[in-house]
């Protein structure tokens, strides 16, 4: 992998804990239809960059509800040792570019969508467990990737993540976690808000301020009805 700007084009390692699994959601699916799943999580880790790399779930983002057919086939959480965990496309926080680094690929009747491995790393940033973090040495071990300015670009394509969180949510703090990648990964401290934050809003306002102050203009010279 030689950039992480770059398309995904993994060789999938199918004989893994992970793809066996998904093979097996391949046959609990019914043919009669085409199925659109996006494997997020570890999972296109493991497939993707090293098989020893495990975890107790597969998730999924199907684009129907497959509950039911994951139960019929013992799928679900207390049913397998390694389960299918379906999921809402909320449950993975990314950029909304994501999907033109992702790779798709079909098993039979499902095409799956596996993420980049940049964005599978961002995902797991406002959470940063032990085991997101040997996520990222994994991912550094056997590519190289990312280096400082890959996971800066990165960060700021999901800058939102560093806003306060409703009440409702579980706790994460991604300022305190992206300190902790920086000291761990290249020995430094970061300044979150100058380096990620405060650049990545610029940019937005760079991207939507012209559009916005020409239709501000034209409003001005519109005269309110009577």
């Amino acid at each position: 992998m030689t950039s992480f700007d770059q398309p995904w084009h993994p060789q999938l390692d199918w004989s893994a804990p992970a793809g066996r699994v998904l093979d097996q959601l391949v046959a609990a699916l019914p043919p009669s239809r085409q199925w659109e799943i996006i494997v997020f999580g570890s999972s296109p880790l493991q497939l993707g960059v090293d098989a020893r790399f495990l975890s107790g779930d597969v998730g999924v983002i199907p684009d129907e509800d497959i509950t039911a057919h994951c139960e019929r086939a013992k799928l679900l959480k207390g049913q397998a040792a390694i389960y299918v965990e379906p999921c809402a496309s909320v449950a993975f926080t990314a950029s909304p570019d994501w999907f033109v680094r992702a790779f798709r690929c079909e098993r039979r009747h499902v095409t799956f969508t596996f993420p980049h491995p940049i964005d599978i790393l961002v995902s797991k940033i406002k959470r940063l467990e032990e085991k997101d973090l040997r996520a990222f040495r994994l991912v550094r071990e056997m590519t190289g990737h990312p280096n400082e300015a890959e996971l800066i670009q990165a960060l700021r394509r999901v800058v939102d993540i560093f806003r306060p969180s409703f009440d409702e949510e579980s706790a994460g703090n991604p300022l305190h976690n992206t300190q902790v990648l920086w000291r761990e990964f290249f020995g430094r401290e970061i300044d979150v808000r100058a380096t990620i934050i405060t650049p990545a809003l610029a940019d937005r306002r760079r991207a939507y301020g012209g559009a916005g102050q020409g239709l501000k203009t034209k409003l001005s010279g519109v005269k309110p009805s009577k």
